[in-house]
């Protein structure tokens, strides 16, 4: 089975104005999942707005099954990935393909996989 995109963060200065502004204007529903961050609730593709880094630009996260094994193949193929961290939604590791392309894996928790 391939490989599919299972979330997007987008960043933002304030997760509450984002809230605000684009619960009206889309008609989204949000699910808090930290301090930072916030899950929209009733898209098909599951993405959400976070704040606290210094990325400015969308998180595209592979959903994996096995975290572990697709860091090793990653790694087989050129690329690199940083630690992997946990958070209520799972296991997650910043990568960056053979060109220096950021993305992330996530092998979500029991919960997260919708």
């Amino acid at each position: 089975m391939p490989i599919e995109l299972g979330y997007v963060t987008i960043p933002v200065p304030s997760v509450a104005h984002a809230k605000a502004f684009f619960g009206v204007l889309f008609g989204w529903d949000f699910q808090q999942t930290g301090e930072g961050a916030a899950h929209i609730g009733n898209t098909k593709l599951p993405f959400g707005f976070s704040t606290g880094g210094p990325v400015d630009y969308s998180m595209l996260y592979f959903k994996v099954t096995d975290i572990k094994a697709a860091v090793a193949k990653l790694g087989a193929f050129g690329g690199s990935a940083g630690d992997v961290s946990q958070s209520p939604s799972g296991l997650s590791a910043i990568c960056k393909d053979d060109q220096g392309t950021a993305f992330s894996l996530w092998q979500p928790a029991p919960g997260f996989d919708a």
